[in-house]
């Protein structure tokens, strides 16, 4: 209901805007070679480094640590990049700026394909949170719907969140604090023992190729991101498959 409210929001934020931009004839493309390889390095960690990573971390976290590792993990809750977005939002509105209300909608839109694409990740995959695995061998896969930590949703929407926009921006600093701000949130579901590298690794994965996708710098499977032509009196959608 939150998200949907925004998504409307943002959407009349940009009104005056040209939200579609001409993409270039050749993007980069997500296909089933880069799927192949990313979860063949994800099994890799899988195997590896999940189950020495979670034992170290187990009961290891101190109280100080805990609350930092909450505040940090906002950043990839609604109630975290919500209120960044509505912000950028009505920046865009009170300055008339229609490429300010743009960054705004594609954040929301980035962040919503990458919380979309977690969840059917979580479905397919029913993986045990580290938490709830007494053995943190993190190979117990198939137990969902009780079961939901891969990939991580916080850090899919962290990254896709810090992609649109230090893109936006463009300077280092902004690249540096926001991408620092997404790993801090992957740290954190780690130390409070949500997730598994693995799932942090996925996650941080998805946020960055939505961020792309919805931006128009990557395909994925040859599929470009729709064009949405917004003007005073009509609105035009098209998407090329």
């Amino acid at each position: 209901m939150v998200i949907g409210v925004m998504l409307a929001t943002v959407r009349v934020c940009a009104a005056t805007a040209l939200l579609a931009q001409q993409l270039p004839d050749s993007i980069a493309n997500f296909g089933l070679k880069q799927f192949a390889l990313s979860a063949g390095a994800l099994s890799v960690v899988v195997l590896v480094l999940d189950a020495p990573i979670a034992k170290a971390l187990h009961g290891a976290a101190s109280d100080g640590t805990l609350n930092t590792a909450r505040q940090l993990d906002r950043f990839g809750d609604p109630s975290g990049f919500g209120p960044i977005i509505g912000g950028v939002a009505l920046a865009g509105l009170v300055t008339h700026n229609g490429r300010v209300a743009r960054v705004a909608l594609h954040a929301l839109e980035s962040v919503t394909l990458a919380s979309a694409t977690v969840q059917v990740g979580k479905i397919i995959m029913g993986r045990e949170r580290p938490y709830s695995d007494p053995d943190l061998d993190g190979l117990d896969f198939l137990h969902y719907p009780s079961s939901r930590a891969f990939p991580s949703g916080h850090t899919a929407a962290a990254f896709a969140m810090a992609t649109t926009l230090g893109d936006a921006i463009d300077k280092p600093w902004a690249r540096v604090s926001l991408y620092g701000l997404a790993v801090g949130t992957g740290w954190a579901r780690m130390a409070e023992e949500q997730h598994w590298l693995s799932d942090v690794l996925a996650g941080a994965a998805i946020g960055i190729v939505s961020a792309r996708f919805i931006s128009g710098k990557t395909k994925i499977f040859g599929v470009r991101p729709p064009h949405v032509l917004v003007g005073p009196r009509q609105m035009q959608f098209n998407w090329t498959f």
